[in-house]
């Protein structure tokens, strides 16, 4: 069984993903500081270490910079768990050898799949670099030195001698260099023994469609513009040689792995669900007034989708979508989310950064595309005058009109801090006025048909 080391200061994202991995087979222990991560890999053998970029005592990459000064350790493989997007701090962790990022708030899918991973990597790939300028192979030695390992050849001859010598897993080959060019380094590369599909990416200052065209054209596997991002010139590596490890291998990764894939996907989706609630739930559990507003909007959200004539598949995918269209709250500071009284103007602008940061948090989630759609959208208005982007109608994306619906019912219907819930036939005008204004007129007709089916007011979320 691998063992995965897991740090975070968050005791909701901690638990979490905790729970995520366990469920997948992995043994994980975990731990909250830098320092107490730092002890655990120094007594225990882990085959992951899945570390937080921010946490109270020293940040992540402090924490990965210390363990790489560790003999033993200088080679453990690292994924990063972070809320941001800073290019510095990813640039910094691929710089130490991090294998890869997930976004916080954890969600099944992703997680699993950097995992999977980031444990099937071999030990380091070695990379040719082939530049007749001193100073570039040594740059390249420092941005990739730690990920990989880097062989240098300062002419083409040098390079062709080494390749004899030991193959490697790729290279990379400078376009313009004195005696022989790198495009006749690689007609000579394919000439060798073995070496058909032996990765060969370009590194050139030139940006001429011409030269990209000719160095396809001549067998390379992909090109990289000089001075390259270092952030974006380790992806494009990485893709290239997990493609060649793939294509290695492929057959008997496929049989070895076809059973255990359809076990773990059918996990997947169980877990899915529980995590999609476990999140909802803690968002709620900001404030004590709205708890259980996520699953209740949910659950209306649903009634309105099947009222709605959608198929059995669309009203569960509307019902997940629903849990989590205030996820973006779980950044808004808690003085305001239990503030008592009337938000001031820009804590009101602080709570309406909700939708977009659902938003971001939800759409990298290419499994279920449309999971960010009700986080950024639920405050629109059907006449337009809504927010994050004031759009209208049909250009809003029908689940968040549903949600949109299903969100002002439980506000209306539910206790407040500010005031106890209002009455039913309050709120039936409420909806009954917004129609084709605030509501969709469909949606707003299907809430009218549930109010009035609802005689004795059973739904509302406070009784």
């Amino acid at each position: 069984m691998e063992r995965i080391l897991l740090v975070d200061d968050d005791e909701m994202n901690l638990m979490v993903t905790e729970m995520i991995l366990s469920e997948m087979g992995y043994e994980v222990d975990t731990v909250s500081s830098g320092m107490e991560c730092i002890d655990m890999l120094q007594r225990e053998d882990y085959d992951l270490l899945l570390l937080d970029v921010e946490l109270l005592d020293m940040r992540g990459l402090k924490v990965l910079e210390k363990v790489r000064e560790i003999p033993k350790l200088r080679e453990i493989k690292t994924v990063f768990l972070t809320a941001s997007s800073q290019r510095e701090d990813m640039t910094e962790a691929l710089r130490l050898g991090a294998i890869d990022f997930v976004r916080k708030p954890v969600l099944p899918e992703k997680l699993i799949e950097v995992v999977r991973q980031a444990l099937i990597t071999r030990k380091k790939e070695v990379i040719l670099a082939v530049d007749d300028e001193p100073m570039s192979l040594m740059a390249t030695e420092n941005f990739f030195g730690i990920r990989y390992e880097v062989r240098t050849a300062l002419s083409g001859e040098e390079a062709l001698g080494k390749i004899r010598e030991q193959k490697p897993d790729m290279v990379l080959l400078d376009l313009h260099m004195e005696g022989m060019d790198g495009l006749e380094v690689l007609q000579r590369i394919r000439e060798m023994d073995d070496c058909d599909n032996l990765p060969v990416v370009f590194l050139s200052a030139d940006s001429d469609e011409d030269i990209e065209a000719e160095i396809f054209k001549a067998g390379a596997t992909d090109f990289i513009t000089k001075p390259f991002v270092v952030q974006v010139a380790m992806q494009r590596i990485r893709r290239v040689l997990e493609l060649k490890h793939l294509q290695d291998s492929l057959q008997e990764e496929v049989e070895r792995k076809t059973d255990a894939l359809q076990e773990s996907n059918r996990k997947l989706q169980m877990l899915s669900g529980q995590v999609i609630r476990a999140l909802a739930a803690a968002i709620d559990a900001k404030d004590a007034y709205t708890k259980g507003h996520s699953n209740r909007v949910a659950e209306y959200s649903r009634m309105l989708a099947k009222r709605l004539g959608k198929s059995d598949e669309d009203v569960e995918e509307i019902y997940n979508i629903a849990l989590l269209h205030d996820v973006g709250k779980i950044v808004i500071p808690l003085h305001i989310i239990q503030k008592p009284g009337k938000l001031t103007p820009e804590e009101y602008e602080q709570v309406k950064k909700h939708t977009e940061i659902g938003y971001e948090i939800l759409s990298p989630i290419s499994e279920m595309a449309s999971l960010s759609f009700g986080a950024r959208w639920h405050h629109e208005r059907y006449d337009g005058t809504g927010y994050p982007d004031g759009k209208a109608g049909e250009e809003i994306p029908e689940v968040a009109r549903i949600i949109c619906v299903a969100d002002c019912y439980d506000a209306m219907s539910s206790d407040r801090s500010y005031r106890k819930a209002l009455s039913q036939s309050f709120v039936r005008e409420e909806i009954l006025r917004g129609r084709g204004t605030q509501f969709d007129p469909r949606v707003a007709d299907a809430m009218i048909e549930m109010i009035d089916e609802d005689t004795e007011y059973q739904l509302r979320g406070s009784k």
